[in-house]
């Protein structure tokens, strides 16, 4: 119980010694400490405001590693909620494949209302560490299966794709894609979008991630009560290099976290408020000798608007003029549409222009993949200090 990510059970063993009634934990996907550092410096020099999440006290930093070395967010749900590392792609089962119980099972028999929301697909690898069971995470099918047997009592995020009002109608679950109905005493499963929630940079009026929060509060009231919630799109932006999407998505994540902030306010004593990320990701560093925050600026559409783009036109003039691109990418286009590979973040034209942006702003991107950079944690609750020793956390972690 040394490694770091399981410093997740001593904090939430905190429920059952000290009874909070009410606990948020928030899951930054593949926000590292620089993903945070950034979107804080952006907001606080272009915006003239803090993140809100640097009004919790409390404030350690966390390894993440799962069995393979770099986590993916599988095995870090699954560190996090069920307290045992895993191998990536294992949600709530050991490396000798035996099921793990996730915290979230056993607060439900205590009587805790349990949420789970996130701008991800419902069944995605965070949100399923609440309540699945799976040897791989892209058993989708099976994952749905097991939330609508969940009994759990609110899930709000994507992924319309996959469920169907009939199905969670026989499960006892009211089925909507809006949250401007309700909410209902009965269980509710509220899938907003057909897949992920879009980018902010592509759809402004998207549902905000405190509006979820709001929503679930006002459903659970004064009972105890367990929420989960998840900035899953951080991640994606994270692995396209698309650093003002993912400034957005923090910020959004971060607007999520005043609304617990206040609540704790009202319930300082019985509320338990967790800030965390279950990876980092893209090897982001900040600063090539110079860093022009002014140059970070918002072009109307995140990478995925722009692949998808390019992928529904073979014409570069046509191509430029629907994005508005300030910039010649021709021979790019060129090059990625004459690819026999997929068009993906990862083609020729799409890493040009970002590395290109990015580089004017003194932002560097070493990787499309995770990274087992240090993650922060942030909460209301006092912990004791952890140390360093040959580059490994080993945590000694107990709330008081």
């Amino acid at each position: 119980m040394k490694k770091g990510i399981n410093i997740f059970v001593f904090l939430l063993i905190a429920v059952f010694s000290f009874s909070y009634k009410y606990i948020f934990l928030f899951v930054a996907d593949g926000m590292g400490l620089p993903h945070l550092q950034i979107t804080r410096m952006y907001k606080q020099s272009l915006i003239n405001s803090d993140l809100n999440v640097f009004n919790l006290p409390y404030f350690s930093i966390i390894e993440t590693s799962s069995l393979n070395g770099v986590t993916d967010s599988a095995a870090a749900i699954t560190a996090i909620l069920s307290g045992e590392k895993t191998y990536n792609n294992r949600i709530n089962k050991s490396s000798s494949g035996t099921t793990l119980s996730p915290i979230t099972y056993e607060l439900k028999e205590r009587g805790y209302k349990i949420g789970v929301i996130s701008t991800n697909t419902l069944v995605d690898a965070t949100p399923a560490g609440a309540y699945a069971f799976v040897d791989e995470r892209t058993s989708r099918n099976e994952i749905v299966k097991y939330l609508l047997e969940s009994n759990f009592d609110l899930f709000i995020g994507g992924g319309k794709a996959y469920f169907n009002q009939q199905e969670a109608e026989k499960h006892g679950y009211i089925y909507s894609d809006t949250l401007k109905k309700g909410p209902y005493t009965e269980k509710e499963l509220i899938a907003l979008y057909y897949g992920n929630f879009p980018f902010l940079t592509d759809n402004e009026s998207r549902v905000p991630l405190s509006d979820t929060l709001s929503y679930a509060i006002n459903k659970f009231g004064n009972e105890n009560f367990f929420i989960l919630i998840e900035g899953g799109r951080i991640d994606h932006a994270a692995h396209a290099h698309d650093t003002f999407s993912l400034i957005k998505e923090i910020i959004d994540f971060d607007d999520s976290i005043k609304i617990a902030l206040d609540f704790l306010k009202q319930y300082p004593d019985d509320t338990l408020i967790i800030v965390t990320s279950d990876h980092a990701t893209g090897g982001l560093t900040l600063g090539d000798g110079f860093l022009s925050l002014n140059k970070i600026r918002d072009y109307g559409f995140s990478y995925e608007k722009f692949v998808d783009i390019l992928n529904s036109t073979d014409n570069y003039e046509v191509f430029s003029n629907k994005l508005n691109l300030s910039i010649d990418l021709k021979d790019y286009f060129y090059i990625s549409k004459n690819s026999s590979k997929t068009l993906t973040y990862q083609s020729d034209v799409v890493k040009f222009y970002y590395d290109h942006l990015n580089t004017q702003a003194g932002i560097n991107w070493s990787s499309f993949g995770h990274t087992i950079d240090y993650v922060p944690l942030f909460s209301n609750i006092a912990c004791d200090v952890y140390f360093i020793n040959n580059n490994e956390i080993f945590s000694i972690f107990e709330i008081f």
